[in-house]
């Protein structure tokens, strides 16, 4: 996957309700890398993208509608089997 194609899918996903961010691992461990660039919470396997997520729950939305609407976007471009992981939460009352 290029690098044009990865930043597209991260945009899509980040406009996805429900979606607050993209979720670079404990140790910065899932990236997509290319030269002087990296996209956050994408990682490609031999079988899938997988598409690690940070939830909005100032926006909450069921998870199932979360990850539904995040591989519909991956669908416009990639013909893949998408694993959606929700690694974090933000935005919730303190």
């Amino acid at each position: 996957m290029d690098r044009a194609l990865a930043d597209l899918l991260a945009a899509g996903i980040l406009a996805v309700p429900g979606v607050a961010g993209l979720h670079a691992g404990r140790y910065g461990e899932v990236a997509l890398l290319y030269p002087r660039h990296r996209v956050n919470g994408l990682r490609r396997t031999p079988s899938a993208l997988e598409v690690h997520l940070v939830v909005d729950l100032a926006r909450p939305r069921p998870l199932a509608e979360v990850a539904a609407k995040v591989r519909d976007v991956v669908a416009q471009w990639l013909d893949v089997p998408v694993d959606v992981h929700f690694a974090d939460a933000a935005g919730g009352a303190a």
